[in-house]
């Protein structure tokens, strides 16, 4: 898949409608009915989003340790992004999204976000999370482990050769979400409510 000639294909050829928050796009999308793709701007890595008739309905993730298309890429979409958003005819974004198509929805569905707590915020009950990420009994070097609460991404780290990734969080419940090297997907449910948690996950 050459989704970077895509890009290039559709931008050429598209009209450029103006840079927005990932929610509000999502919203403005929803409400035209429009159908266009959407490039981030800023950040570590660079997400697409395609939209089909005012639905996002394909989504790809582009960064140094490999690229990720459809529910993997969403999985690891931030709703802080700014996105350009470039206006095309359907039948040229419903070929770009059948490369990367997303099935599952709920991660990228506009709605209101649930109130997060920030990270660092000076309250009670913030600590440190440390992960050490093992598979076939050795640690899990490469992979990308990001932290979620609701359909907010909250921070991404790289394991080293350890298989240790660390996260300073509030106490709550977050979404754990694991991409090896190979880029296969794992999602775990983690409950935070110590200053101090080492956790094992063996994939």
């Amino acid at each position: 898949m050459n989704i970077e000639n895509d890009i290039r294909n559709v931008v050429e050829h598209a009209q450029y409608a103006g840079e927005y928050e990932s929610e509000d796009l999502i919203n403005k999308m929803k409400a035209s009915g429009r159908s266009g793709l959407a490039v981030s701007i800023g950040g570590k890595d660079q997400c697409l989003l395609i939209f089909v008739d005012g639905t996002v309905e394909g989504a790809a993730l582009m960064g140094k340790e490999g690229n990720l298309y459809g529910d993997k890429a969403i999985y690891l979409h931030d709703n802080n992004l700014k996105f350009k958003i470039y206006l095309t005819e359907k039948s040229i974004t419903e070929s770009v999204a059948a490369g990367c198509r997303i099935y599952d929805k709920g991660h990228i569905q506009s709605c209101h976000l649930e109130e997060i707590p920030k990270i660092g915020e000076q309250k009670k009950g913030r600590g440190v999370i440390r992960l050490h990420i093992i598979s076939g009994d050795e640690p899990l070097a490469g992979a990308r482990v990001s932290m979620r609460k609701g359909r907010q991404l909250l921070l991404s780290e790289i394991t080293g050769p350890d298989g240790i990734v660390a996260f300073k969080l509030v106490n709550g419940i977050y979404d754990c979400i694991i991409v090896d090297r190979s880029g296969t997907v794992y999602k775990y449910r983690i409950e935070f409510n110590d200053e101090l948690i080492d956790t094992v996950i063996e994939i």
